[in-house]
């Protein structure tokens, strides 16, 4: 499989949180390579299953997005915005944006300039009231195309390569890990497997994890294992907060099943896959919270692929880390057998 372009594919269709239909599409698109078992709930989370006999696991990546949301039109037919789970009003700014109202339209995200701001507020960040979405319209005009409640994402564009295999986009939180899914599962279907697995694009995790919840009942695994982002290295951050964008990070600690964290672990040594310990002291802040608690308790594991300025419109991955985050996937599925059980066992 190509992974940049599958990830040009799922990136450039639009998914705030509670509105995924469209990129969910393009999942149900991939799935269809791999396997015919495949189905969505209500909430809409996207299911591909591959295996007919033994243990299940869950797979799972979130596939919304953050964005923002209308709260109303201006006299001059400016639009006021608010995040939707976690945009970052610092980067907004001179930002190219879609509004998806009766139909799409081009804006801009603009402030009052510098020159003609107070000396004192030209020292500190934009706040998101201080801002406007400007389409270019009058008034009459956008409030005959836009309502209060449509959504308003980053410019849909492709993904940009830079040099060593990184690259740079918007939503790689989380579609990238739906890559690693569709990546994965282009290795399993060489493979002869003694387990189920079913891949599940959640909803909503960017505001609270109810996708991943409803998830778990309607696949009833036996073990499972979220996918997400974590920091890679920026300047200013500390070392104990990021991973290393060139290895795979595997959280170990409260959250996590701690046979879990053997199996996944196991399954990258033996590939001889570069892997790092993300350490999670409390709530990891993904689908693997909300998974682990559900039907009395399912044993689950968190595989993080490392990423630079999250929540943005240029968010950096490295594609090698990317498929190896498959690779473990798909090791940890091809090590399930007969004595699943037994592995996962607490007892010693």
């Amino acid at each position: 499989m190509d992974v940049f372009e599958a990830l040009s594919a799922l990136t450039t269709k639009p998914g705030v949180t509670g509105n995924e239909v469209a990129v969910s599409e393009v999942v149900k698109g991939y799935y269809k390579a791999y396997t015919d078992d495949i189905f969505i709930d209500p909430m809409g989370n996207t299911y591909g299953r591959i295996g007919d006999h033994g243990p299940t696991l869950l797979v799972q990546a979130h596939m919304d997005e953050v964005g923002m949301m209308v709260t109303a039109v201006e006299d001059n037919g400016m639009l006021r915005i608010r995040s939707v789970a976690g945009v970052d009003p610092r980067v907004l700014p001179g930002s190219e944006v879609l509004v998806h109202g009766k139909k799409v339209l081009n804006a801009v995200v603009g402030a009052i300039p510098p020159h003609i701001q107070q000396p004192e507020d030209a020292k500190k960040s934009y706040s998101i009231d201080e801002l406007v979405c400007d389409t270019g319209l009058d008034a009459n005009e956008v409030k005959s195309l836009v309502r209060v409640g449509d959504n308003v994402t980053f410019a849909l564009l492709p993904p940009m390569k830079l040099k060593n295999n990184i690259v740079a986009g918007k939503t790689f939180d989380d579609r990238a890990c739906i890559t690693v899914m569709l990546e994965a599962m282009d290795i399993l279907k060489k493979m002869k497997l003694d387990c189920q697995v079913v891949f599940c694009a959640t909803v909503q995790e960017e505001c609270g994890g109810g996708g991943a919840r409803a998830s778990v009942w309607n696949a009833k695994p036996d073990l499972a294992i979220a996918m997400d982002v974590c920091h890679a290295p920026t300047p200013g951050t500390k070392q104990f907060d990021t991973v290393p964008i060139e290895k795979v990070a595997i959280t170990c600690g409260a959250n996590i099943h701690p046979k879990m964290f053997k199996l996944i672990t196991e399954a990258a040594d033996a590939q001889n896959i570069p892997w790092e310990y993300d350490v999670a002291v409390a709530h990891t802040g993904t689908d693997a919270w909300d998974t682990q608690v559900q039907l009395g308790g399912v044993p689950t594991g968190l595989i993080s692929l490392p990423l630079r300025y999250m929540h943005t419109s240029v968010e950096v991955i490295s594609l090698t880390t990317l498929k190896n985050c498959a690779k473990v996937i798909a090791g940890v599925a091809a090590s399930l057998g007969a004595d699943w059980e037994e592995k996962l066992c607490l007892d010693d």
